[in-house]
């Protein structure tokens, strides 16, 4: 009875411990799937060039600020410390938020556990790190954001960048500008998508100004992607 009782314990906590081991890689594939959002502004290979936002290989434990060959905005220099996992998950949450004056144009990543498996993904990207197959080895991202096929699609003007870090993760570009929608009807469809197609909810400024751009260069009165 204590052999059987002794091995029905053992079988639990060896499944448990596999389990754990499985939940890990999931999260960390799960966090390689998000960083594809970012590959239009970061590359992450080593040696790989700056784009709008500097090259993210070994960013983690790296000091805030540290590529000498990209010129950060001074929010983000005038912070010391290193990119710590707490500092990573602010920075994610709400770049603003975390640099008051930042360049980088995103919303920020809101559900905790997104945060939490692209961090994990992040930490592995560093020297004899780097897993076979990741996307720093797979991604196609152009080697300039105004390069994109999909970004030359919208105008400069302010709100570009939040626009098209808010779609592109989801949808190609020439799906959003074919629309052709007034304020309320672009407000009411994001608000949809956030209710319905488990998109990330914007924060209210964020939103605003999407909605002004896309109204702006995507109204009604304006033909439809040709």
């Amino acid at each position: 009875m204590i052999k059987g009782f002794a091995f029905t314990i053992l079988v639990t906590v060896t499944a448990a411990a596999i389990g754990a081991v499985q939940a890990t890689a999931q999260d960390t594939t799960k966090g390689e799937r998000l960083f594809r959002r970012c590959v239009a502004c970061h590359t992450i290979d080593d040696g790989g060039p700056n784009r709008i936002g500097p090259n993210l290989y070994g960013i983690y434990g790296a000091d805030i600020a540290a590529k000498g060959d990209f010129r950060y905005s001074k929010a983000l220099s005038d912070i010391d410390g290193v990119w710590t996992e707490e500092n990573l998950n602010a920075f994610l949450l709400s770049p603003r938020a975390f640099a008051l004056g930042t360049k980088m144009a995103y919303a920020g990543l809101r559900k905790e556990e997104d945060r939490a498996d692209l961090i994990a993904w992040l930490k592995l990207q560093a020297p004899s790190e780097q897993p076979e197959g990741s996307v720093a080895e797979t991604a196609t991202a152009p080697s300039s954001a105004d390069e994109d096929s999909d970004l030359v699609l919208l105008p400069v003007d302010d709100g570009r960048m939040e626009t098209y870090t808010a779609c592109v993760s989801c949808h190609s570009i020439k799906l959003v500008v074919q629309q052709g929608m007034n304020a309320a009807d672009w407000n009411d469809t994001i608000n949809w998508m956030v209710d319905e197609q488990d998109m990330e909810e914007l924060d209210v400024e964020t939103q605003a100004l999407i909605v002004d751009y896309l109204s702006k260069h995507f109204g009604r009165e304006r033909p439809n992607f040709p």
